[in-house]
């Protein structure tokens, strides 16, 4: 298991978010285990992803992909998502 920070800047987070949705099927297909979104409180137009994959493999190859790149289109996203993934070093209860 892998998780993946993912930063960009939308066009309008309207427009983004129902794409962002329908796009759970090609994350699905590579591997995603479920994703949290969130736009910066001063600028809802820039984007943070907190994913979860089954292997930082499958996520590459999903970032590589045509399908995600024309997925990224569609939304509006207006420059390369920034990616990066993390290895969890622990998980502490409130």
């Amino acid at each position: 298991m892998t998780f993946v920070l993912v930063r960009f800047t939308v066009e309008d987070i309207a427009k983004w978010k129902p794409a962002f949705e329908e796009a759970g099927t090609l994350r699905k297909k590579f591997g995603s285990m479920g994703a949290r979104a969130f736009s910066k409180a001063d600028n809802p137009n820039e984007v943070v992803i907190l994913g979860e994959y089954e292997s930082r493999e499958k996520a590459q190859q999903m970032f590589q992909s045509q399908e995600f790149r024309e997925a990224t289109k569609r939304a509006g996203v207006l420059s390369p998502p920034e990616v990066s993934f993390l290895d969890e070093v622990v998980q502490l209860s409130a």
